[in-house]
């Protein structure tokens, strides 16, 4: 082959690696969690919008999820917990201890260069769900955001920031919320899901289908006027995480 056709065949193959492998990496990487050893290294993508991406990923006993980086500004939450060991620079970490179901965090930068995973070495599968926020400064620093507010239910306050508030909630069957507002902005998280019912007005509409453990949804903010509460009409508790972005 001519060293001129040797060049237009190499430009070639550029081109077409380019046009082919770019974009498949890009849409990869597009996401704030990638665990390269799994499957689908970005999992189950639960919300995508404007102010946070929302993942869900399952690790069975012995799964790894390759080295990755952490953006930062992330909080997770345990749909079912388990045992997770750490990798750093090859070298593997003592075990942590056992993190229950619901139990959560908030995650700082992580570089890849710090070679950094985890493994589940426990003997029963592990549900994660990752929040991460697509911003570094608080949505309205001019306004002081509350987190939820249930009348006739209490709420446990699990970890508050200059970015979130994150709140964990059980609803007993039978149990309803009061009238309450929602300040929007909110991702919730159902650790133990189940059946709802809403009233709106004193007006209790049908009953939602169920909702399963691990569902997540985006709430808009909802003002007092509409007297909207939801209850829990079904024969199980569920067990709710509100992370409300400031």
């Amino acid at each position: 082959m001519g060293c001129v056709n040797k060049m237009r065949f190499q430009l070639t193959l550029y081109i077409l690696a380019s046009l082919v492998i770019s974009p498949c990496v890009a849409i990869e990487n597009e996401y704030p969690v990638n665990y390269p050893s799994l499957t689908v290294p970005h999992g189950e993508v639960l919300i995508d919008n404007e102010f946070v991406v929302v993942q869900r990923f399952i690790l069975a006993p012995g799964d790894w999820e390759g080295i990755h980086s952490h953006p930062g500004n992330q909080y997770y939450v345990h749909i079912q917990g388990g045992e997770w060991s750490e990798r750093r620079g090859g070298e593997q970490l003592p075990p942590s201890d056992f993190s229950p179901t619901g139990s959560g965090g908030w995650m700082e930068p992580v570089p890849f260069s710090v070679g950094h995973e985890s493994g589940n070495t426990g003997d029963t599968t592990i549900d994660l769900v990752w929040v991460s926020l697509k911003h570094d400064v608080a949505l309205n620093p001019e306004v002081k955001t509350v987190g939820q507010y249930y009348p006739n239910l209490d709420i446990d306050l699990v970890f508050e920031n200059e970015l979130v508030i994150v709140q964990r909630v059980q609803i007993e069957p039978g149990e309803w919320e009061g009238v309450h507002s929602h300040p929007g902005n909110q991702v919730y998280i159902h650790i133990k899901g189940g059946i709802w019912s809403e009233r709106r007005g004193g007006e209790q509409l049908p009953a939602s289908p169920f909702t399963p453990d691990g569902q997540a949804g985006w709430s808009d903010a909802v003002d007092m006027s509409v007297q909207h509460e939801s209850g829990n009409t079904g024969d199980t508790s569920i067990d709710l995480v509100w992370v409300t972005l400031k």
